[in-house]
């Protein structure tokens, strides 16, 4: 059975840069070309040169985002709270809320998760976590 051919081009690859590097998304760049978002990740499942743009151009994307959020903290117009929701989405990794409500505890009180990357711990502060957490569960045998 074959599918419908592809509309993907090559030229794509420096389009997407351009597009995201002025804060657009992915799902923007899908629609001025008249595709869905998921046609645009599946490009880039299959043409890796459309896969390496598309990462450069998330990034540019961030960069327009951070340099919106960077005038504003310096006090020019703007609006603070979109720029931080553009970061959130555009670069989740680097700024998105750590701390996540879990859910009432057995005493009623509030669980939280919080993340933390180990890669950004020194030594000495990954191994009093890891001292912690095994304190933490000699307790909880008891």
């Amino acid at each position: 059975m074959l599918g419908r051919p592809s509309t993907y081009d090559p030229a794509y690859c420096e389009q997407i840069i351009d597009y995201l590097s002025n804060g657009y998304s992915v799902t923007a760049f899908a629609g001025s070309i008249g595709v869905a978002r998921s046609t645009v990740y599946k490009w880039a499942d299959e043409h890796p040169a459309f896969s390496d743009a598309l990462k450069a151009a998330q990034a540019k994307s961030s960069i327009w985002w951070e340099d919106c959020l960077r005038d504003i903290a310096q006090g020019k117009d703007g609006n603070a709270t979109a720029a931080i929701f553009g970061l959130k989405n555009r670069s989740a990794d680097e700024w998105r809320d750590k701390s996540v409500v879990e859910g009432p505890g057995p005493n009623g009180e509030h669980l939280h998760k919080v993340g933390i990357d180990p890669k950004r711990l020194s030594d000495a502060a990954l191994a009093e976590l890891i001292g912690a957490i095994n304190a933490n569960d000699e307790t909880d045998a008891s």
